[in-house]
């Protein structure tokens, strides 16, 4: 249909979540508003077959067909067609890191089958010499221990259009062909003589290819279904299934074995994705799998469907750069591709032959200049007197990452320390295995990246650094293992002999897998909600140890993202954040209205006392837990500041649950502590009954945070539109976005809503000038009017002047008078500028007389986009430029 004949850049992407309520027909009755909008390419969540109604579709199934809950090839096809007929192309998130556990999983469920002699056994991440059940894999799927189950006959036999299988509630489980026969026995009939033909058949096509393999099993099975046959076959299972030693000896002797969900955390002999049961890893390095892997999507780009790549998850690839290697060599240098990547502050983008990340280090830029420091020292200050134990962040990240492995990544732990010593990588015979293991525990938990990507010895480089202080800082927290220490340092050295080397290469790669995992969980998800001196900062891709920086280090950064990332996605909201990214801005506030908010908590925490439920070791909820409560309110609620429905409410205690869950302080997701969770719970509806006094005294202080954070959220707007990188829409956050952490931040989005709204900006623009437009976004403001009108004018911009976006310098303007008072810089290409003008210190700063001096070579008459307004001279009072509308994006004329 289409033909790449050159990289399509997008200029500004869109986020689409597709799902059993938004498939592809919901997506064609939205281009027009798109691209009205602005938008140049639809990101798309995964369209490859997931689990049944998934909600995200990164649980696949089968990555050789379309979702059929989304459509069909075809449906995908014309809905392309009419997306280019507007400009639009089509970025696709893959996900070639894990698949569903399932066996609705086409390559899993022959595993299943057919275990060691599956045609898919070594498709995926299986230790196939696990101690434990050595030759099976483990399926982590019961509520309860296996004896518990079969005792309470919860594991039956049934005969389904397939074949045999093991039921358990409504998962199924295929039956080992060599147990047919015993399935079979005393179910004779007159066709005897062809059904053991057919067994026979299937049973020497153990080891044959998919094809084969399911066409005997279909001969056999076309047989068992035959009417007579069936009948007895049922009856014989109902024996069965009351004979429960037969029916046990049936169970054990499968190719994989059923066992308590809750074992996993300590024995697993599978690679999981993090610490989910229901996602298997695949053996992505095997260029078999890759390819098989990949081949219908490439299909869909080589059609022309398909114009971009987004890859999740790249970290947890045994070799990210020979996967980045193989997947650009497949899709030629044509295509688009980006990385699922959280970038900390110490490190680089590897150099990976792709055109960036999905942006996550952009939105902790933004989130970071926008909080001001001095209020956010004192915030701090406060916070450590409010909760004196997590005073040192670091120690908390280190702690808890250890506390994760511990109790959740036991197994994977274990399976890594096997490994170890199955390499002959340790000398030392006597050494023990106990301190060992805790050694290469503690250096894991002191990584101070997500990963190293180390594909050869010695190492260079960030990797060099990244090793070296983890090993510093493991030495630090248990200066008492410093010989095995030593002895897993070795590991990461050059040795003469090619073949160590190589053992150490495959260890090393095995342990930067769960590196990853560990950060993930210890941090994003345990650390982020137990430290919270200002929970906007606890986000994916920022730090909470870093509570804003200088304008002229945003600038720099900005500066080097030009030189290095120009491709990259800015994004402010994601499927993963955890919260929308105007609830983020409003907590910023707090940091610009510190002294306030400090005397509001300490009067909240005297009136709200009562409601405190003494348990029997603490006061339900802890200061801890209260105060990331206080602001959980401030970010999230409603812009209506009305309670006129109980949904935000149940939103919040939804959510909160999840806190606490998350922390695994106080409650946690083994043993959920329900009578703290139900007295936190009781402690919101006392806060959130107008009854009681606390929300007569948070509304002033929030309708002052939504003035003020309102425009934040256009500043934090025009820097994701204007700075270097390509602007990513997350589905609707072109309104207010004030959304909790998943699954609240997947809610269906009102659509209708924002089409209404931007066709009235777009009818008030054409037909009544730019001041009716602009007035009427002003008016509306709480409805995100405002936020809307400014993405609109910008995309459009960024359409009509693609080279200034993508190729344009960046070059930062500073106030003649002042630092934190304004963000303001230039994009120039050729003969071809912008000036971004952006208030800071908002509170501090109104009516502030403040001038910005062009430089000589910039141009000396503009046009404002948003109000039309001229500006002309050498220079330029920011107040009187900001009088009209709060924000500021001039061209030049």
């Amino acid at each position: 249909m289409f033909k790449h004949r050159f990289m399509t850049i997008p200029s500004a992407a869109y986020r689409i979540q597709f799902n059993d309520s938004f498939n592809f027909s919901q997506l064609s009755g939205l281009m027009d508003y798109l691209h009205n909008l602005g938008i140049t390419a639809v990101y798309a969540s995964p369209i490859l077959q997931a689990s049944t109604g998934s909600q995200h579709g990164y649980d696949v199934n089968d990555p050789s067909r379309i979702n059929w809950q989304l459509g069909t090839e075809q449906e995908l096809a014309d809905l392309t067609v009419e997306l280019r007929q507007r400009g639009i192309g089509w970025i696709q998130d893959i996900v070639p890191n894990h698949m569903n556990f399932d066996v609705h999983n086409i390559w899993l469920k022959d595993v299943f089958e057919r275990g060691i002699n599956s045609s898919f056994a070594n498709y995926f991440d299986i230790d196939w010499e696990h101690p434990f059940c050595p030759g099976k894999l483990m399926a982590p799927v019961l509520g309860e221990p296996l004896k518990d189950a079969l005792h309470d006959k919860e594991i039956r036999l049934q005969l389904e259009q397939d074949g045999f299988y093991l039921a358990y509630y409504d998962k199924l489980y295929p039956v080992n062909p060599d147990d047919y026969n015993l399935l079979l026995s005393g179910t004779e009939t007159e066709g005897q003589q062809h059904l053991n033909a057919s067994l026979f058949s299937l049973l020497s096509k153990i080891h044959s290819g998919p094809d084969e393999w399911a066409a005997a099993k279909k001969d056999l099975t076309d047989r068992l279904l035959e009417p007579a046959l069936a009948d007895r076959i049922r009856t014989r299972l109902d024996l069965l299934n009351d004979d429960s030693t037969l029916l046990s000896q049936l169970v054990f002797s499968q190719h994989y074995l059923l066992c308590d969900h809750s074992i996993s955390n300590n024995q697993l002999n599978y690679r999981r994705f993090f610490n989910v049961n229901s996602m298997i890893c695949l053996r992505m390095e095997d260029e078999q799998v890759f390819n098989d892997y990949h081949q219908y999507t490439y299909s869909l780009y080589k059609k022309g469907y398909i114009t971009g790549l987004r890859i999740d998850h790249v970290d947890g690839l045994k070799n990210p750069r020979q996967y980045i290697d193989r997947l650009r060599k497949l899709f030629g240098e044509d295509c688009y591709i980006i990385v699922e990547k959280i970038l900390d502050i110490k490190e680089d983008l590897p150099d990976f032959d792709i055109q960036g990340t999905s942006g996550y280090e952009f939105l902790s830029y933004v989130n970071q200049v926008v909080t001001d420091r001095k209020g956010a020292a004192q915030l701090l200050d406060f916070y450590k007197k409010l909760v004196p134990q997590f005073s040192d962040y670091e120690s908390l990240v280190f702690e808890k990452k250890f506390s994760f492995l511990t109790n959740y990544l036991n197994g994977e732990w274990d399976n890594l320390l096997r490994l170890l010593l199955s390499l002959g990588l340790i000398q030392d015979e006597e050494i023990r295995t106990a301190r060992l293991k805790k050694a290469l525990g503690v250096f894991m938990a002191a990584f101070p990246v997500y990963r190293a990507y180390i594909d050869r010895l010695p190492l260079t480089g960030h990797d060099q650094d990244f090793v070296t202080q983890a090993f510093n800082v493991a030495l630090e927290r248990a200066p008492d293992l410093h010989y095995e220490l030593d002895n897993l340092q070795n590991i990461f050295l050059l040795h003469d002999d090619p073949n160590i080397t190589a053992n150490r290469l495959a260890f090393i790669q095995r342990l930067m897998q769960f590196t990853g995992p560990l950060a993930a969980k210890g941090v994003e998800d345990t650390s982020f909600f137990l430290y919270n001196p200002l929970i906007s900062h606890n986000e994916v891709g920022d730090q909470p140890c870093v509570l804003g920086i200088p304008v002229k280090q945003f600038h720099e950064k900005m500066i080097i993202r030009q030189q290095k990332n120009p491709l990259s996605f800015n994004c402010t909201s994601t499927h993963d954040t955890k919260r929308g990214e105007d609830n983020r801005m409003r907590i910023n506030m707090i940091s610009e209205l510190a002294d306030e908010w400090m005397e509001l908590v300490k009067r909240w925490q005297q009136i709200n006392a009562p409601y405190r439920t003494q348990l029997k070791d603490v006061k339900a909820p802890i200061p801890n837990d209260e105060y990331y409560l206080y602001q959980t309110l401030v970010g999230g609620f409603p812009d209506t500041l009305e309670l006129n429905d109980d949904d935000f409410i149940q939103r919040t205690k939804t959510f909160f649950i999840k806190v606490l869950r998350e922390s695994k302080l106080m409650s946690d997701y083994l043993a959920p502590n329900e009578e703290y969770e139900g007295a936190t719970l009781a402690f919101i509806d006392h806060l959130l009954n107008p009854e009681h006094e606390f929300l007569a005294s948070l509304m002033p202080f929030l309708k002052k945070i939504i003035k003020y954070a309102n425009t934040y959220v256009m500043l934090q707007v025009i820097i994701k539109t204007t700075a270097p990188g390509i602007p990513e829409v997350y589905r609707g956050c072109e309104l207010w976005d004030l959304s909790y952490v998943d699954p609240d931040n997947r809610r269906p989005v009102d659509f209708e809503k924002r089409i209404r709204l931007l066709d009235e900006l777009v009818r008030l623009k054409k037909e009544e000038g730019v001041d009716v437009a602009l007035d009427y976004a002003i008016n509306h403001y709480e409805r995100g009017a405002e936020k809307m009108f400014v993405t609109r004018e910008i995309l459009h911009l960024r359409r009509a002047n693609t080279d200034l976006f993508l190729k344009g310098e960046y070059i930062p303007l500073y106030p003649a008078d002042g630092d934190r008072v304004v963000i303001a810089y230039f994009r120039r290409y050729g003969a071809d500028w912008i000036l971004v003008v952006l208030p800071l210190a908002i509170v501090e700063s109104e009516g502030t007389v403040m001038h910005l001096d062009l430089p000589p070579d910039a141009p000396k008459n503009w046009t404002n986009i948003f109000t039309d307004e001229p500006v002309s001279g050498d220079s330029i009072e920011v107040h009187s430029l900001l009088k009209r509308f709060p924000v500021a994006v001039l061209k030049n004329i």
